[in-house]
């Protein structure tokens, strides 16, 4: 394979046009595992490599499982020319099969371990000299990938999503398609709190016109996104204060599966927000909609949405320039039915 290959493609926009911006990392697992609740523990050592090549940058995560339970975690060690992880597993009896889950920091995603171990209490496996290996397997997610060496042009976006209220977790992912053809794939970045999607698309020629797809990993599916671009050679679209924001449709995945859906407001996202906020509604059926904010007074300070509208997802964004900062309700209205909501406009 190319060695210019990206997969999950952070890599190229970090080392290039990201550079001003400090401290960007991957958005970890909250894995964490309390040793108190469990009675006993054994201790691993090793190495965890993926086709030949040893893995364990700064931020990379080892877990154990007993089922879907976390077991425990580690991050690498350096000794020697080795990363190691020194992996304490808790349990509470002997004999139960312990799973592994690699979190590679460098793209957001989490790998499954092909080794397993049967739990035995005070065991040491695996030494400094001659450690345990782990192989992770392919990640899990769509399998993704584009080579910019085939392309001529490129353009970067950065962008983010909510899925259901939700912003996006680590292992997603968003993708540009030219027809059905992936132009450009990226992972999530933690700028500030918010997971950012910094996007290189790649082309031979502007005017093609881009469509998106985002993968939610906690769900396993993919959706369609509702944006579309046109591409420009060398263009800009979005930035870290002021990102484009996806729109994902979940009401139909991209085989065609019904995903099922009813009446709602989600959350905004963000919330708090200083600039702009995303608010999300789905109708189950065409429906006259009202979409208004209201200050605590019951003042309206603005109607975003009126009218006729059809069945499934839609979205706004709350322009907060001029808002004093607060706490506001939003109230949806459609086909006699309510829900509210409340944001928090901050400096």
């Amino acid at each position: 394979m190319c060695r210019r290959m990206i997969r999950y493609g952070l890599g190229v926009m970090l080392a290039g046009w990201l550079l001003p911006v400090a401290g960007l990392r991957a958005q970890a697992p909250a894995w964490s595992v309390e040793p108190a609740r469990f009675q006993v523990s054994m201790s691993l050592t090793g190495i965890v490599e993926q086709s030949g090549r040893q893995l364990g940058a700064t931020g990379d995560l080892l877990a154990a499982f007993v089922g879907d339970e976390l077991r425990g975690v580690a991050g690498p060690v350096t000794v020697g020319g080795d990363a190691l992880f020194f992996l304490t597993v808790y349990a509470d009896a002997d004999g139960e099969t312990v799973t592994f889950r690699f979190y590679e920091a460098a793209t957001g995603l989490i790998h499954a371990v092909a080794e397993t171990q049967v739990f035995e209490t005070n065991a040491v496996r695996g030494l400094v000299s001659s450690p345990l290996v782990w192989t992770a397997g392919a990640a899990s997610g769509p399998g993704w990938q584009v080579d910019p060496a085939a392309f001529a042009g490129s353009m970067t976006v950065t962008g983010t999503f909510a899925l259901e209220g939700q912003p996006p977790g680590s292992g997603a992912l968003v993708a540009a398609f030219a027809g059905e053809e992936v132009r450009g794939v990226a992972g999530p970045v933690d700028v500030g709190g918010t997971p950012l999607f910094f996007l290189t698309i790649y082309a031979d020629a502007p005017g093609e016109t881009l469509t998106f797809r985002v993968y939610d990993p906690a769900r396993d599916r993919i959706y369609e996104v509702l944006e579309t671009l046109v591409f420009e050679t060398n263009g800009v679209v979005g930035s870290v204060s002021s990102p484009l924001v996806w729109r994902v449709d979940t009401a139909t995945d991209v085989d065609g599966e019904v995903v099922p859906s009813s009446f709602r407001l989600e959350a905004p996202y963000p919330n708090p927000f200083s600039t702009t906020t995303r608010i999300s509604y789905v109708l189950e059926a065409p429906s006259p909609v009202r979409l208004t904010v209201y200050d605590l007074l019951g003042r309206e300070v603005v109607r975003l949405a009126e009218g006729l509208q059809p069945a499934g997802p839609h979205a706004v964004v709350l322009d907060g320039t001029g808002l004093p900062d607060g706490l506001y309700l939003i109230r949806l209205d459609a086909g006699g039915r309510v829900q509210t909501r409340a944001v928090t406009r901050r400096h």
